[in-house]
């Protein structure tokens, strides 16, 4: 049985992720930090663009077709608690994670943590950003390969949390599942059932990881902020999707993958 807290934010794919794992057989959630940070809602009132708030309203849409209803009739047994943004940096925050004694602290989706946190439990807080490290970094590392016409740099990326960004050990890596008919809502949205599932297997079988090292494809190191979401992307993404990018890429998949090669454990199903 694996001890776990978890830090993670609010939204609708942050409930499913931690209710996910409060019903997991072998994972005991101690406690929940919902830090509530960066939230649609407040994304919707800067984005300051019809587009934009299209792009988000869209994807809220899917995911609350894919995801609310598991969340409505499931049972929370995380025991959560939501905080302002950066208190899980806080000293108040690591003393209370010191007396539950967590096993492993489980990461997604909350802004940078610093402090003593990551020396109190180094190499016992798992993250997973949600894109191919070192290949996409920062922010919307699944909305700009898309962007770029290189779907085969999607993906998620489960890794110990060190003071970088999206910089730590890397523990495994998965691609979402497309299917011909996907629009990239549907994609995004599925791939978080997705990583859920997959973090519950590390999760069980931490005691199992071996660390591997990968060289990553040459030039291929890019770092997006959230500056660089503007309409011009928005409308790219558009036209890659009118211009059938998904028929084009599953075509041609398995080679365009292995040019990407990604982290895997042995053991992961």
């Amino acid at each position: 049985m694996k001890k776990i807290v978890i830090l993670t934010s609010t939204e609708l794919r942050h409930k499913y992720f931690r209710v996910f794992l409060s019903q997991q057989n072998g994972i005991r959630v101690l406690k929940t930090f919902s830090e509530d940070g960066w939230s649609l809602k407040k994304q919707l009132i800067d984005a300051k663009s019809n587009l934009k708030e299209e792009h988000l309203n869209l994807r809220n849409k899917s995911e609350i077709s894919l995801l609310k209803k598991y969340c409505d009739e499931t049972k929370d047994n995380s025991n959560n608690f939501t905080c302002k943004k950066d208190y899980l940096s806080t000293e108040n925050c690591l003393k209370e994670i010191k007396t539950i004694n967590p096993d492993l602290i489980v990461v997604y989706g909350t802004s940078l943590l610093a402090g003593d946190i990551l020396n109190e439990y180094s190499n016992k807080i798992i993250n997973v950003h949600l894109g191919l490290s070192p290949y996409y970094r920062g922010s919307g590392s699944n909305y700009f390969p898309f962007v770029n016409n290189e779907p085969e740099y999607a993906g998620a990326t489960f890794m110990f949390l060190d003071k970088g960004i999206d910089t730590g050990n890397i523990i495994h890596q998965i691609r979402p599942v497309i299917n011909l008919n996907d629009d990239y809502y549907k994609i995004s949205a599925k791939f978080i059932i997705k990583m859920t599932t997959v973090y519950t297997q590390i999760i069980k079988n931490f005691d199992k990881v071996k660390i591997k090292k990968l060289k990553p494809v040459e030039n291929k190191n890019r770092f997006y902020n959230r500056a660089d979401f503007s309409d011009e992307s928005i409308k790219k993404l558009k036209s890659n999707f009118e211009n059938k990018i998904l028929s084009k890429y599953l075509k041609e998949k398995n080679n365009r993958d292995k040019k990407v090669p990604i982290i895997t454990q042995d053991w992961m199903i």
